[in-house]
């Protein structure tokens, strides 16, 4: 088993405090821990709003359908992109459990590269903001494709998609909280920025 991990210090920004990728005989699992400088139901908001996935992380989902709802379970279906600008898009479906207050737990099948995995995106209280704690587990129905598919994430995927969803669910949440954004222009009812 192969495990790379990348520290990165936290700060009021993005930040990555733990990146880590193992690889197996059949898949890889991701695990992160990420900081965000909102509280943790701005941050739950954002994550569990899948009707919403298009709006939010633009540069992720193309489209995405809740085709059903029961009580706390979802099944979604989503259109997204898969290592950037340059792949193709892909089709995933989606067997979701929300966690009221505290994330998601998902069960996943990638139609266009014939995977399954097993997804979870937990939130805590931490000085200052939330810790997004994410682990995503893909099983590769065939074993071949595991090395590329393992160097796609590790070279662009995981990058590209710290870029496509840190980014705005900080803006999000932060501007759920009230918080300024940099560079943002002053609200003249408000006198916030």
């Amino acid at each position: 088993m192969k495990v790379i991990k990348s520290w990165a210090p936290r700060s009021t920004t993005m930040s990555a405090n733990l990146d880590s990728i193992d690889d197996s005989s059949d898949g890889i699992r991701i695990r992160s821990r990420w900081f965000v400088p909102a509280t943790r139901g701005s941050v739950y908001a954002v994550i569990s709003n899948f009707e919403r996935l298009p709006q939010h992380f633009p540069r992720i989902a193309r489209s995405a359908k809740v085709i059903s709802r029961d009580g706390n379970r979802l099944v979604i279906d989503v259109e997204a992109a898969s290592f950037g600008r340059f792949f193709p898009v892909v089709h995933i479906a989606i067997n979701a459990e929300l966690l009221p207050g505290t994330g998601y737990r998902c069960s996943t099948f990638n139609r266009t590269f014939n995977t399954t995995g097993e997804e979870e995106l937990l939130l805590s209280d931490v000085s200052g903001g939330t810790e997004v704690a994410y682990s995503y587990a893909v099983r590769l129905r065939h074993r071949w494709l595991r090395p590329v598919f393992s160097w796609l994430v590790r070279r662009l995927g995981l990058r590209f998609w710290k870029r496509a969803y840190l980014e705005p669910l900080i803006a999000h949440c932060q501007a759920q909280d009230g918080v300024a954004q940099p560079g943002a222009a002053p609200d003249a009812s408000s006198g916030r920025r």
